[in-house]
């Protein structure tokens, strides 16, 4: 999980009071961050593009740069030094990526300020027009949204916090600039109005940010820059790229993979502009409004943009108008267990910068106003964990359990932790891999016909997750092809549940709890596979009965079925070699998958 750094003397500025660093990283740990330690670390000069880098833990000098990856023989100017607090970005908590959206948390929970910030968003006559061709078929990436923000001139402590803040929401928010990609610029070097469009790849060309006086196209930026060759894959299948120019046909940037030299934010810059572009709406609203309220805790003044998407539609970013989420107090008390009343309640939530009210004079229903940025509100439950916060883990009083009980494992666990003991005495590793996949490598690329029932997900959040998988055999094959450089032979197992469908059954479907074992290399056979499967039942007490079988992802005469008289039984054999290339292989596989055990 990527680390930051906040300034620890920054926060306490934020703050208005004066803390010990120590004490402030504690606050943090009760507010939920993972905190590593509180270190010194030095800052030093790039001399491409003048940006402040923090030297490398243990390093007395810096070489390269962080953010233009310029990198020299020659150390880097050092500036300076400072005590920071490092601890571990929570993915779900976007707004406690920055010394900003820590210093909102720490007033409330330190009692500073409390209860909902509110951030005014004053209108500006800066305005992007949308071009229909960053949603069409040869460049796909329709969302953007943007803002203005005014601030004192930017230093070099400011201009790190922009950048990590930046990078931060690019892991946590845009999945590394996949759904939303931020872009950040010197609004003094910008001509409104502002074009949303596309550029030739091998035409158009600007100069990339790091790379002064030397303009390269997109296609010369995605296979020499270094941004460019990192983020590439983004927009492999682009036959355009997207960029964003200025009412001089200057461009400011090619999300989502750099910015130009010309606009970049620079020492002593005060007038921004930020865009947030991607392929999910939702992520880029949350980069923005995350993104926005930060730079207004650090003192900065929001101004929003008229978009004119490219269906003529008008609206208006950012929109950091609070939000609202309904909670009960006897929901909150079941699920914490704490001793809460109506005023302990809103006592501490207000701690945690929300604020609530009573629903029509209710004393158990109320309606919790929470800022955009919180984007981890989804259910009451989120506002319940906020509420333990505020109530404060340190006064919650231990007690024993009202009737202490005992716990066993079910019998499928015991036995499953037999066969894992012999098949790890066999030499085979155990893989884990996820219980859903897709119909082409459940079904087609084991030359299976697709049936005409099976499980499917009905409303699949992605591709690759539209099949619950009804036997092992496809994850093992997944992990021989991620693993086909390694040392012959590959022995695999793997042991976990899989739903097949039954009539008969509450829901028309039941569980398995199977085991599937896998070898490649030059000896793989169906004796050896065979001698495995042997050994594993003889281990287990049991002998089994072979059989001539079909199977259309075996050698025909290559494969063959067991019983033991119980609940195992399967299949064991040689992959037939079609099997073996559509999932890119080229050793031979033997494999055999056993049901050892129905579950009720």
């Amino acid at each position: 999980m990527p680390v930051i750094s906040v300034e620890g003397e920054w926060l306490k500025q934020l703050l208005g009071q004066e803390y010990q660093v120590e004490e402030l990283a504690d606050a943090l740990e009760q507010i939920g961050c993972d905190v590593e330690e509180v270190i010194d670390v030095e800052r030093f000069r790039c001399p491409m593009c003048g940006s402040a880098v923090e030297g490398s833990l243990g390093a007395d000098v810096t070489r390269r740069c962080n953010w233009c990856d310029f990198e020299q023989e020659d150390p880097f100017v050092k500036i300076g030094e400072s005590k920071v607090i490092r601890l571990d970005l929570l993915a779900a908590r976007p707004d406690l990526f920055d010394v900003g959206g820590i210093s909102r948390a720490l007033k409330g929970y330190l009692g500073e300020v409390q209860g909902l910030p509110e951030y005014g968003v004053e209108p500006s006559d800066l305005k992007v027009k949308i071009d229909p061709a960053v949603a069409g078929d040869d460049c796909h990436r329709p969302f953007i949204r943007c803002a203005v923000i005014e601030m004192a001139k930017v230093d070099d402590v400011t201009l790190v916090a922009l950048m990590k803040l930046q990078e931060a929401l690019h892991w946590g928010v845009g999945r590394d600039r996949k759904l939303a990609s931020i872009g950040v610029y010197d609004l003094d070097t910008i001509t409104g109005p502002i074009t949303y469009t596309t550029l030739d790849p091998d035409k158009d060309s600007f100069e990339p940010l790091g790379k002064a006086g030397v303009p390269m196209t997109g296609r010369q930026i995605l296979e020499e820059h270094p941004k460019g060759i990192a983020y590439a894959k983004l927009l492999a299948d682009h036959h355009r790229y997207p960029a964003l120019k200025d009412a001089n046909g200057i461009v400011l940037s090619m999300p989502p993979i750099i910015n130009s030299e010309a606009t970049k934010v620079k020492l002593d810059s005060k007038r921004l502009f930020v865009d947030v572009t991607g392929i999910s709406e939702s992520a880029v609203v949350k980069s923005l409004d995350t993104f926005v309220s930060s730079l207004l805790e650090l003192g900065g003044k929001a101004f929003s943009v008229e978009i004119t998407q490219a269906d003529g539609e008008v609206l208006v970013s950012p929109d950091l108008t609070p939000r609202e989420v309904d909670i009960d107090l006897s929901e909150a008390k079941r699920w914490l267990g704490l001793p809460l009343d109506p005023e302990s309640l809103k006592a501490s939530l207000r701690r945690m910068r929300l604020d609530a009210k009573p629903v029509d004079g209710s004393d158990n229903n109320f309606r919790v106003r929470y800022p955009a940025l919180r984007t981890d509100f989804k259910h009451m439950v989120d506002v319940f964990e906020d509420l333990a916060i505020g109530f404060g883990y340190k006064n919650i009083v231990p007690s024993y359990a009202g009737q202490a009980t005992t716990g066993q494992a079910r019998p499928e666990e015991d036995q499953s932790d037999l066969f894992r003991a012999v098949l790890l005495g066999l030499g085979f590793t155990e893989i884990m891999s996820l219980p859903m996949t897709t119909e082409d490598l459940h079904y087609n690329k084991f030359r299976l016909p697709v049936p005409e029932h099976y499980t499917r997900i009905a409303n699949p959040k992605l591709k690759a997750m539209t099949v619950v998988r009804s036997h092992l055999m496809t994850g093992l094959m997944e992990h021989l092809r991620e693993n086909r450089r390694a040392h012959l032979p590959i022995r695999f197992f793997e042991l976990d549940n899989v739903t097949v469908l039954d009539p008969t059954a509450e829901t028309g479907a039941r569980e398995e709890r199977h085991i599937s074992i896998v070898e490649m290399g030059k000896e793989a056979s169906y004796a050896s596979i065979r001698s495995a499967t042997d050994s594993l039942l003889f281990e287990m007490g049991h002998k089994g009965e072979y059989a001539i079988s079909e199977h259309f992802s075996f050698i025909p005469g290559r494969v063959a079925s067991v019983e033991t008289g119980t609940e195992v039984q399967g299949i064991l054999g040689e992959l037939h070699p079609e099997v073996i290339t559509n999932f890119g292989l080229d050793h031979p596989v033997a494999m055999a998958e056993l049901t050892v055990m129905k579950i009720d």
